[in-house]
């Protein structure tokens, strides 16, 4: 008995020895992290795919599937698995909701299992900018199929009719960016808004995309006056909603847009003292590239712009 007690105490501090430690701390480190992708069913074959970055929407017909947005590019095995819990059937339609790399950067691992890339004339535009500063190896993933005008301010919309069901593509001008696409289908009542709609959390416009708080209002104003009472929405971040988030989200804007524009010599830092964050703690959270110095800042169109 005294021997084996021995043996277990010989292995016991071999195991809590410094080295050992270390050990374990490398093999922790190397072992693979959980995949972060969860599903959630809307409606009949329509998914909200949440994980890293964006939200993702997931629309399955007879005969195929649409994507909107991809996240980032070493999620992309992770996306397809899960995807494939509920439908083996082919993508046929990748939709990209803006040109962000939360919400496209999987477009290039995709471009191979997908039929075709849809975006904005301009999300095509700035993603070309973009790739023209990489290696010819790290390009492509690029919209093939595009609509609108480069003009933000023209409104568009693209139909899409796959095997009986209907997909409605709208750009209503800018708002968190100029290339915004919101994805509806009125079969179901589910809309994707893409960044237009931060659901719970205070949003992050991108000026020198020509963002601004008046688009994003704007935006959410036209949306709200079609959108039913029934209706899911597909954040780009946040839990999936409804119409009174969209209408909070609205109202959180119009809130700011007034307490700039009462206080035009005010930095962001003395707009964020000033605000009344009490009346708005449901759409409290920050993004967490943000600070509320930075999001004045930005409502105000300045701090953003290149």
């Amino acid at each position: 008995m005294r021997a084996l007690t021995a043996t277990a105490l010989t292995l016991a501090a071999l195991l809590c020895s410094p080295g050992s430690a270390a050990t374990a701390r490398r093999q922790e480190a190397a072992a693979p992290k959980p995949d972060p992708h969860k599903i959630e069913k809307l409606a009949e074959n329509v998914y909200c795919i949440f994980g890293e970055g964006g939200n993702i929407g997931l629309i399955v017909t007879e005969h195929n599937a649409i994507l909107i947005d991809d996240q980032f590019a070493p999620l992309v095995p992770g996306l397809l698995k899960i995807v494939k819990t509920v439908t083996d059937k082919p993508i046929k339609y990748l939709v990209n909701t803006h040109h962000h790399g939360d919400h496209v950067g999987g477009n290039l691992a995709l471009e191979h299992q997908v039929q075709t890339i849809v975006a904005h004339t301009n999300v095509r535009h700035h993603l070309e900018v973009e790739q023209a500063k990489l290696e010819p190896a790290k390009r492509g993933g690029l919209p093939e199929i595009t609509f609108g005008d480069h003009d933000p301010k023209v409104r568009s919309v693209l139909a899409i009719y796959l095997d009986g069901v209907e997909v409605h593509l709208a750009h209503f001008g800018p708002g968190h960016t100029d290339g915004d696409v919101l994805v509806g289908l009125p079969g179901t009542h589910v809309m994707h808004m893409g960044d237009i709609f931060f659901n719970g959390l205070t949003p992050y416009i991108d000026l020198s995309s020509g963002g601004s708080v008046a688009g994003m209002i704007a935006n959410l104003d036209a949306v709200l006056a079609f959108l039913p009472e029934d209706s899911k929405v597909i954040p780009g971040h946040g839990p999936v909603g409804g119409k009174k988030d969209v209408a909070r989200a609205r109202d959180f804007l119009k809130a700011v847009q007034k307490h700039v524009e009462a206080n035009p010599a005010k930095t962001g830092k003395e707009l964020d003292a000033s605000f009344d964050h009490k009346a708005w703690s449901e759409v409290h959270d920050l993004a967490p590239f943000l600070s509320w110095d930075k999001f004045f800042d930005i409502a105000a169109g300045r701090g953003d712009k290149k």
